[in-house]
C-alpha cells in the first residue's frame, strides 16, 4: 500500500515551462562558470553546489535557493504556490547535475592529459570525437582563443561537443527511464527516506508567511552557518588573512574533505594502536547532513568501520599478517582495502552485487508487473506510463551502445559495460536513497570474470577494452566523477521524492527531468568549451585533474581481485545475511546500506569522518529522539540542521564568487 496520497496531474502553462527552461539554462551557465573560474581546489571535492562531496554526492543548491526565497516571500514581494516552488526546487537540482566540478568539466579535463601528458601510453584508446588532437587542446591554453574553437580547429571541436552532448543525453534518458520504473517501488511502496531530498522542508518553511518556531530556528541556524564562513570570505579577497580554523592550511585536516580533522596524522600514538586512520569532522555542515540520515544507518556506518577496518585487521595482524601495519602511517589503509589476505574492497564489491541481486529477487513481482503494464500501457491511476519509461530506457541504451561501439569498443564489451554501469548506478543510488552516502562500486572487479585476472599494460592492451574498463572504474561512474549516471539517477529519484512530499504529479516531474537533462547537457558542454577558449585553460584557476584512464590499465586492473573470489563471495553472503535479518527481525540493529557505506568509502573515508562523525551524530540523534521524541527532532533539530546546510552553502558560493573576483577581475 502506498503511504502517499495520489494527486491529479497539473496543467503547466507554456509560460511556466518557458520560465523553467530559461532558469535551468541560467543555473547551468552560472555553475559552469563558477567551476572553471574557481581557484579553490580544496572545495571542488568537499563542498560544492551539486554532485560532489565524495561519497555523499551532495546536491545542495536547491537548499540555498529555497532559503534565499524565504526573504522575498516573507516580505510579501513574491507570491508563489507550493507546486511552483517544487518545480523551482527540482529545476535547480537539475541545473547542477552536470555543471559542477565533478560533472562534464572534470571528465573532459582529465582526458586533456590523455592527449598531452600520457599520449604515448593511453591516447590510442580514446577516439578523436571524444577529445581532439593535442594541437587543438594547446590551442585553448591562453585567453582569446575563440578563433581556434570556431575556425582553426572547428572541425575537431564540433564533433567533440556533439559527442559529449549525445553521450550525456542518451545516458540521462536511460537513467531517467530506470528512475521512472523504480519510483513507485522506492518512493511509495518501500518509502525510502531519501535524506538529500529532505531539503524540501526548507522550501516548505519558506512558503510560510506567518512566523513559526521551526522557521525561526532554521533562520538562526542559517545565520550561524553563514557566519562560520566569513573568515574564508575575507580570505578569498585577501589570502594573507589567517586560516582561523586551519581547514585549508593545516596538515592535520584532510585536503579534499573540507573541515575533517585527521587525528591519526597529529597523534602518532593512534597510528601505533589503530590499523587504519581515525577521522572526525569539525565543520557543523557534516553533522547537519548526518542528522538527516536514518538512525540505523548512522549506527551501522561506524559499527561496520570499527568491526571491519579496525577489529578484523587487528586480529589478522596477531595471527601473522600485515607486519608493520601499526607504524607505516596512512598507507596502511591500502593494505587493508586492497592487499592480501583481506582485500576488504573486494568484499565491498560482493556486498554491492548482493544489494543489486536481492533488489531484483525480492521485488521480482513488481518488475514483472511494470513490464505487463508497459505492454498494456495502462499504468495505475496517478502513475507514470511504464511504456514510456521502458521506451526511454531502451532509447538511451541503444544510443549509448552505438556511441561506444563507434568508440572502438566491441559490442559484447560495450553491452557488458552498460550492464556494469546499471549495476553501479542502481546500487549506489539505493545506498544514497537510504543511507545518504555511497560505497565506491568500481567496474574493474566485475570485468575480471570476463576479461581475465590480468591484462597487458597500455598500449599493448586493446584500446576499446581499456576505454570501457576505465569508464566504469572512475571517469564515467565511479569514485568522484559522477558522470551522467549517478547524478541523473540519484537526482531524478530525489526529485520524485520531493514531488511526493509536495503533492506534485510524477508526470510533471518526469517531463521536467527529461527537458532539463537535455538542456543541461547542451548548455554545460557549450559554456565550458567556450569559456576555456575565451579565457584560456592554463590561465584559468580551474582544477587541473589527472589522467583517469589509468584506472583501467594494467597497474590498476591487475592489482584488484575478481568479484568471483572468496572475498567477493563473503561480501555477497554478508549482504544476504544482513538483508534477511533486517527483513525478518524488527529489532535487528544493523542496516545493510549503512554497513556497506561504512566500509566502502575506500580512501574517501575522510568525507564521512569515519568512524567518529557518524558515531557522534548517532548519539546526538538518539538522545534527541529519546528525550524529546519525534516532535523535538522534527521541530527543533531538523530545522537547525537544514538551516546550517543552507547558511554554510550560501557562504561557500559567496566565497567562490569573491575568490573569482580577486583572481580574474582584480588580478590579485
Amino acid at each position: 500500500m502506498s503511504s502517499e496520497k495520489k494527486v491529479v496531474e497539473e496543467k503547466i502553462s507554456r509560460k511556466t515551462w518557458f520560465g523553467l527552461i530559461v532558469y535551468i539554462i541560467a543555473i547551468n551557465a552560472f555553475i559552469s562558470t563558477l567551476t572553471v573560474f574557481n581557484p579553490f581546489d580544496a572545495f571542488a571535492a568537499g563542498l560544492n553546489a551539486g554532485p560532489s562531496g565524495g561519497v555523499f554526492m551532495y546536491m545542495v543548491l536547491p537548499y540555498v535557493v529555497s532559503f534565499l526565497l524565504t526573504f522575498p516571500i516573507g516580505w510579501g514581494w513574491l507570491k508563489i504556490d507550493k507546486r511552483t516552488m517544487a518545480l523551482i526546487y527540482v529545476a535547480t537540482m537539475i541545473g547542477v547535475w552536470y555543471s559542477v566540478s565533478k560533472g562534464i568539466f572534470t571528465i573532459i579535463d582529465s582526458l586533456f592529459n590523455v592527449r598531452i601528458s600520457t599520449a604515448d601510453v593511453h591516447s590510442y584508446a580514446v577516439p578523436y570525437f571524444w577529445i581532439p588532437s593535442a594541437d587543438a587542446i594547446r590551442g585553448m591554453f591562453y585567453h582569446g582563443s575563440l578563433g581556434n574553437l570556431f575556425v582553426t580547429y572547428a572541425s575537431e571541436w564540433a564533433p567533440v561537443a556533439l559527442t559529449w552532448i549525445f553521450y550525456y543525453v542518451t545516458s540521462a534518458l536511460y537513467m531517467i527511464g530506470w528512475a521512472s520504473v523504480l519510483r513507485r517501488l522506492w518512493v511509495d511502496i518501500e518509502v525510502l527516506p531519501f535524506p538529500h531530498a529532505q531539503g524540501w522542508l526548507i522550501a516548505e518553511n519558506a512558503l510560510q508567511t506567518t512566523p513559526s518556531r521551526p522557521k525561526r530556528l532554521m533562520m538562526i541556524a542559517a545565520a550561524v552557518g553563514f557566519i562560520i564562513w566569513i573568515p574564508y570570505m575575507i580570505r578569498a579577497i585577501s589570502p594573507a588573512f589567517p586560516d582561523l580554523y586551519g581547514w585549508l592550511t593545516s596538515p592535520y585536516f584532510a585536503g579534499a574533505s573540507f573541515g575533517t580533522y585527521y587525528m591519526s596524522s597529529q597523534f602518532t600514538f593512534l597510528q601505533q594502536i589503530l590499523p587504519a586512520p581515525l577521522y572526525v569532522a569539525l565543520d557543523p555542515f557534516r553533522y547537519a547532513l548526518l542528522l538527516l540520515l536514518p538512525l540505523d544507518s548512522l549506527f551501522s556506518m561506524w559499527f561496520s568501520y570499527v568491526l571491519m577496518v579496525y577489529f578484523i585487521p587487528y586480529v589478522l595482524f596477531y595471527i601473522g599478517y600485515y607486519p608493520g601495519i601499526f607504524t607505516i602511517g596512512a598507507g596502511k589503509t591500502g593494505m587493508i582495502f586492497w592487499s592480501a589476505p583481506y582485500h576488504l574492497f573486494t568484499i565491498v564489491q560482493g556486498f554491492a552485487l548482493g544489494i543489486f541481486v536481492f533488489l531484483i529477487l525480492v521485488n521480482w513481482r513488481y518488475f514483472v508487473e511494470t513490464i505487463k503494464l508497459a505492454i498494456s500501457d495502462k499504468p495505475p491511476e496517478g502513475e507514470l506510463s511504464y511504456r514510456t519509461a521502458y521506451g526511454l530506457m531502451l532509447l538511451g541504451a541503444i544510443g549509448w551502445l552505438i556511441l561506444f561501439v563507434l568508440s572502438k569498443v566491441n559490442f559484447p564489451i560495450a553491452f557488458l559495460g552498460l550492464l556494469i554501469v546499471t549495476l553501479q548506478a542502481i546500487t549506489m543510488t539505493r545506498m544514497r536513497a537510504y543511507a545518504g552516502a555511497v560505497a565506491r562500486v568500481q567496474g574493474v572487479y566485475f570485468w575480471k570474470p570476463f576479461l581475465g585476472d590480468t591484462v597487458p599494460p597500455a598500449p599493448q592492451v586493446n584500446g576499446g577494452q581499456l576505454f570501457m574498463v576505465s569508464h566504469t572504474c572512475r571517469w564515467g561512474i565511479g569514485a568522484d566523477t559522477w558522470g551522467p549516471y549517478m547524478a541523473t539517477l540519484g537526482g531524478a529519484l530525489d526529485s520524485f521524492k520531493v514531488a511526493s512530499m509536495a503533492e506534485v504529479h510524477p508526470k510533471t516531474i518526469f517531463k521536467l527531468l527529461v527537458i532539463g537533462a537535455i538542456v543541461s547537457a547542451i548548455v554545460t558542454t557549450v559554456v565550458i568549451l567556450v569559456e576555456l577558449h575565451a579565457w584560456g585553460f592554463m590561465e584559468l584557476p580551474a582544477l587541473k585533474e589527472d589522467d583517469f584512464i589509468y584506472d583501467g590499465d594494467a597497474g590498476y586492473y591487475n592489482g584488484r581481485l575478481s568479484i568471483v573470489s572468496l572475498q567477493g563471495l563473503i561480501g555477497f553472503v554478508l549482504s544476504a545475511f544482513l538483508i534477511l535479518m533486517r527483513a525478518r527481525f524488527a529489532w535487528w540493529p544493523i542496516e545493510p546500506m549503512g554497513f556497506v557505506v561504512g566500509i566502502g568509502a575506500g580512501w574517501a573515508i575522510s568525507y564521512i569522518g569515519l568512524p567518529l562523525s557518524p558515531f557522534i551524530a548517532w548519539v546526538l540523534k538518539y538522545a534527541i529522539l529519546r528525550v524529546g521524541g519525534r516532535k523535538a527532532f522534527e521541530e527543533v533539530a531538523l530545522p537547525i540542521a537544514m538551516g546550517d546546510i543552507a547558511g554554510e552553502m550560501t557562504g561557500v558560493i559567496l566565497t567562490f564568487l569573491l575568490s573569482i573576483i580577486r583572481v580574474m577581475v582584480l588580478k590579485a
